[in-house]
């Protein structure tokens, strides 16, 4: 009893500071769980998308606020059979609930694109490009009852001749809290962003572009991989169709297991793996200071800006599978087309995140290994098989100068599997402005910093309703 009231202390004090800076700034549309909770978008983001310690914690927990009451969910949600019935399961159907309202959320991505882009071939420039919508994402989200929650993303993407596309790109069921103590055992089935990228995948960051270094790196290549695709082989998927179990214990140990199928060209008969195997990942995480992960805020004192702690967080993951069932196209240095199978892969790495005031420094270092089999692209036949290893790493400090002014700097380093190509570095920088609590404007530079010819400048704005 004395945790629950610790914990539902730990919301009020957030809730409270949220609503000085909704008092402020007042929003004119709130998503899914602001409608829920009758509360500003900065009671769980920094900046949207990226979590603050409470939002992080609120995430962990299935969609419940730590120590959440009846009197802080606003909208009430719709009962499916009385409680008694939960006594007499299963003779009677256990009770569940529906969300109060329809649990929908839109968000709406406008962009102006400057781009130069330089190779062997020359250059190419894109200038003052109008992608108005670049993208639109529906978003389904909430509860179902206390040990069931949903999270749902479709994404409509506009193409240059105003044709689009559409995506499922996150459809998940979870179990929370499904037995033993409170948060410690919860499971996730779906199509998912795995929780080995705790902190660091795209949906979590407070920049438009994400750490392709990290999840766009192509390990296929005649010698080893070059560089990175939009389209190639694993080297980590940032969604994949996947069954996960995670959990925080002592408030914050955090780890996380899972089997994965990494979404991909598909396989033969029309199924949606390349083959029956399916490839393994874990994490484990440990948090010193700030908020527990779980909102614990015991013998923690928290200052009333929910953005800033005093924190480190430092974790390890691996990432285990077998890409065999694909035969990619290739060509060599001179031109001519192989066939390539990237076999068993592993990657292992480690996570660190320090939070000083109104700083967040955070990074990841990968290493990989590929088995790769090279084919002759007529018929087949093995030509020769040999091990390609790359490593990348990253570095980011976000910076909240005030709430509504954000800055962020991004430093990529990818060394590639191909011996013969130089290693690639990369900077990102982002200046986000919060004209209100649900609209962001950012300019956004990322250049590769072996060549000046190759940039994107990109003033982008972001709503959500």
């Amino acid at each position: 009893m004395i945790l629950r009231t610790r914990r539902a202390a730990a919301a009020a004090l957030v809730i409270g500071g949220a609503g000085v800076l909704a008092a402020a700034r007042p929003a004119t549309a709130v998503p899914v769980f602001s409608r829920k909770y009758q509360t500003s978008c900065q009671t769980c983001h920094t900046i949207f998308p990226k979590l603050n310690p409470f939002g992080e914690a609120f995430r962990l927990n299935g969609y419940h606020l730590p120590g959440e009451t009846e009197e802080q969910v606003k909208q009430k949600p719709v009962s499916l059979g009385a409680d008694a019935y939960a006594r007499m399961w299963p003779e009677m159907v256990y009770p569940s609930t529906l969300p109060g309202n329809v649990p929908f959320a839109l968000n709406v991505k406008m962009a102006d694109l400057y781009q130069s882009s330089h190779d062997d071939t020359g250059r190419t420039l894109v200038q003052n490009d109008f992608q108005f919508p670049q993208e639109a994402n529906l978003f389904a989200a909430g509860t179902l009852g206390d040990h069931f929650s949903f999270f749902t993303e479709v994404t409509y993407a506009e193409n240059a001749d105003g044709s689009g596309s559409v995506e499922i790109e996150h459809a998940r069921l979870d179990v929370i809290s499904a037995f033993g103590p409170d948060h410690l055992f919860n499971f996730r089935i779906g199509k998912l962003a795995p929780n080995l990228y705790d902190g660091f995948q795209e949906m979590w960051l407070m920049t438009d572009n994400g750490v392709d270094s990290l999840f766009t790196y192509n390990p296929v290549g005649f010698n080893g991989g070059t560089g990175t695709s939009d389209a190639g082989a694993t080297s980590l998927p940032e969604r994949t169709r996947a069954i996960e179990m995670y959990g925080v214990a002592a408030h914050r140990l955090f780890y996380t297991v899972g089997v994965s199928a990494p979404i991909g060209p598909g396989g033969a008969n029309g199924s949606f793996n390349n083959h029956a195997s399916k490839d393994v990942y874990a994490r484990v995480d440990y948090k010193f200071g700030g908020m527990g992960l779980d909102g614990d805020i015991t013998r923690v004192k928290l200052p009333p800006e929910n953005w800033r702690e005093t924190s480190f967080r430092i974790g390890a993951f691996g990432y285990w599978g077998d890409g065999s069932g694909v035969n990619w196209e290739i060509t060599d240095p001179d031109g001519n087309p192989f066939k390539m199978e990237q076999g068993s892969f592993s990657r292992v790495g480690v996570f660190g995140s320090l939070y000083l005031g109104d700083v967040n420094v955070f990074g990841a270092a990968v290493h990989g290994s590929d088995d790769l089999t090279l084919r002759d692209e007529d018929t087949a036949a093995d030509i020769s098989t040999f091990r390609s290893t790359w490593d990348s790493w990253f570095a980011q400090a976000d910076w909240v100068i005030v709430p509504t002014f954000q800055v962020s700097a991004r430093y990529e380093n990818l060394r590639v599997g191909d011996p013969s190509v130089p290693v690639q570095k990369t900077l990102n920088a982002n200046l986000s402005f919060l004209a209100r609590a649900n609209i962001k404007l950012m300019l956004e530079y990322r250049r590769d910093l072996h060549d000046s010819l190759n940039y994107q400048f990109a003033a982008v704005l972001r709503a959500a309703f």
